[in-house]
Formats: structure tokens, C-alpha cells, sequence
């Protein structure tokens, strides 16, 4: 069984996607969907689309050798745009027409060699899994409530923990801190690996000088997912720590029904199994999914939702999202 320390483990995906394109020999070209499966998992096309488009080095890692699997050149980050990549593979003897690679097949590669990294990492998930609990708070709830949130600024990460007391309008206790950005593009099914480092950076630093909250909301869902392995759960078992899962969209699961009117909620079951709810906590807004993330009964995660959201989120991690953004914004 793996100890603590594993469950910590992130690789730097957009590195090992990069270096991934060296793979592919002259006069040939790969698709996004092949460097997705050669990770792990098809569903990190997406993914592996968003490195290329940021890659810094496009002369070092040849971008311009990944196209769509129609064979449709697609974009190119380098100088020149897409006319460069065109350039760039008929010097390699690839003949494009109209914007697409004629006998794409022909020239197709997918024989790559990797230690298929995004499955090393679902079998983290499922060691996460194992170790969740669902247990009630007891006295471990003194009427405190921490948050914490993420954002995205230009090339650094910021990430925010906010405290309140229940039926309190302003926070006990805020910290903000940024880092460089993070190595992990997201992934549905993977966030934890892109957002617990940083998260695990911040929580450290607060409780150097200041008693964690039991529980924790988190922007991100908990056992309410393909995995049970939710951002909420891998962040609760790390830290052995109350989480509750926050999301404000669904990642996986059939919702009973919509719930109509503040205060209303409705189950959310996976495989015919109850791993969230939908709750509706402020009339305006659509509903949030609310799951278990560790040390925490579901009735007690709904219940600590409604008693500290005023508005769509729960206050704590509603500030600590405006607090990480508003830094991430001045970082620019």
C-alpha cells in the first residue's frame, strides 16, 4: 500500500507531453488523441491540445507533428501559424491539401513507449478510495468553517484559504499565496493532481500559524466521482482532514431531480449507488453538487452547505475564490 507521501505524487504531464513528441520519427505525424492514449487515458486529448498551444519551445518539441485524428492540420503555436506547420510537413515529404494530410493513415504514428502516467495516477485515485472515510464531525465542528479556491493568472498559480465562524458575515482568517505554474493541464477526473500541490503548499503555511478549520470546503467535488477520488477526498485523506466536496458543475451521475426552490436538494446516484446531492441554495443561481470528501457524514456536508452559503457557494470558499482570483488577476 502506498504511504502518505505517494498519494502526494504529481508528474509534470506538460513536460512528459512534450518530450512525448520527440517520439515521432521524420516523415510522420501523431494525433492528439494518440498522445492521449499513449498517456493513459483518451480523455486527455483536450489536454494534450492545450499544451501544444502553449508550448514555449516549439522548435525544440515539434508541435506542428500533432494534427486532428480527420487528419485536419489544425493550429500551430509557432511563427508562421498554421501556413508554417503546412511548410513544415511537406519539408518532410507529407503532402497536404486543403488543409488536410492526404492518406493521413499512412503517415500516422501511435507507437509511442511510456509508462502511461494518467494510469499510474488512477490507481492513486482508487488507493484514495480505500482510504476515504464517512464518519460524523462529533465534536471535531466548533462552528468553523474553512474555504479554499484556485485561479489561474499569467503563468503563476494562486490559491486562497478563508475562514468563518457559522452565522458570522465576515471572515476569521484569510491567506493567499502564489506559485509558479503548475506542470498538470486539467483533465475531467484528474483535477487533484493539478490543484493539490499548491493546496497542500497553502494549507501548510496556514496551519503554521493558525488552527485549519474542521471542515474544509473545496471547489471540486469529493466521492462524487468516476473514482470516489475526487479533489475533496485526495486533498482529506492526504491531510487526514473533514473535506466537503463543493462543484458548480456535474462530473459524473444521474440527478434525481432538479431542485426547485432554496433549501431543496436532490440525490445524485453513480451506478445506482448515492454519492452526492444537488442542492439549491440561492434562488437565482443553478444548483451545486455537494459529496463527501473525508471525516464527514453526507447529511452533515448538506447541512453545513446551507448554514454557511448566502449566496450560490458557501461563503468560505466563495471569498476564497474572489481573493485567489483578484491576486491572480493583479499578477498580470
Amino acid at each position: 500500500m502506498p504511504d502518505s507521501a505517494d498519494l502526494r505524487a504529481v508528474p509534470e504531464l506538460d513536460k512528459i507531453i512534450l518530450e512525448t513528441l520527440l517520439q515521432v520519427p521524420t516523415g510522420k505525424l501523431t494525433t492528439y488523441k494518440d498522445i492521449a492514449v499513449a498517456l493513459g487515458d483518451e480523455r486527455a486529448a483536450r489536454a494534450v491540445g492545450t499544451v501544444m498551444a502553449g508550448n514555449p519551445y516549439p522548435n525544440r518539441f515539434p508541435c506542428w507533428k500533432v494534427v486532428h485524428t480527420s487528419g485536419d492540420v489544425g493550429k500551430y503555436s509557432g511563427d508562421g501559424g498554421r501556413e508554417e506547420k503546412i511548410r513544415r510537413m511537406e519539408g518532410e515529404g507529407i503532402d497536404v491539401k486543403d488543409g488536410h494530410v492526404v492518406d493521413f493513415e499512412t503517415v500516422r504514428f501511435h507507437n509511442f513507449c511510456t509508462d502511461k502516467p494518467l494510469e499510474r495516477l488512477r490507481s492513486l485515485q482508487l488507493e484514495v478510495s480505500r482510504r476515504y472515510k464517512i464518519c460524523p464531525l462529533g465534536d471535531g465542528y466548533s462552528g468553523k468553517s474553512g474555504g479554499v479556491d484556485l485561479s489561474y493568472g499569467d503563468g503563476l498559480t494562486t490559491a486562497s484559504y478563508v475562514e468563518f465562524i457559522e452565522g458570522e458575515e465576515e471572515p476569521i482568517y484569510e491567506k493567499t499565496i502564489t506559485r509558479d505554474k503548475v506542470g498538470f493541464p486539467y483533465i475531467p477526473g484528474y483535477l487533484s493532481f493539478r490543484e493539490l500541490p499548491v493546496l497542500l503548499d497553502l494549507l501548510e503555511m496556514v496551519s503554521g500559524e493558525h488552527e485549519v478549520a474542521s471542515p474544509i470546503f473545496v471547489d471540486g467535488n469529493g466521492e462524487l466521482h468516476p473514482r470516489r477520488a475526487g479533489l475533496a477526498t485526495h486533498l482529506g485523506v492526504v491531510l487526514d482532514q473533514p473535506t466537503i466536496g463543493v462543484a458548480k458543475s456535474l462530473l459524473c451521475g444521474e440527478v434525481s431531480t432538479k431542485p426547485p426552490q432554496v433549501g431543496d436538494r436532490s440525490l445524485i446516484r453513480v451506478g445506482g449507488k448515492v454519492l452526492g446531492c444537488s442542492v439549491k441554495t440561492y434562488s437565482p443561481a443553478n444548483p451545486i453538487y455537494v459529496s463527501i470528501g473525508h471525516n464527514v457524514t453526507r447529511e452533515e456536508a448538506v447541512d453545513l452547505v446551507f448554514r454557511f452559503s448566502r449566496f450560490k457557494l458557501p461563503e468560505p470558499v466563495r471569498i476564497a475564490h474572489k481573493n485567489a482570483k483578484k491576486l491572480a488577476t493583479a499578477s498580470y
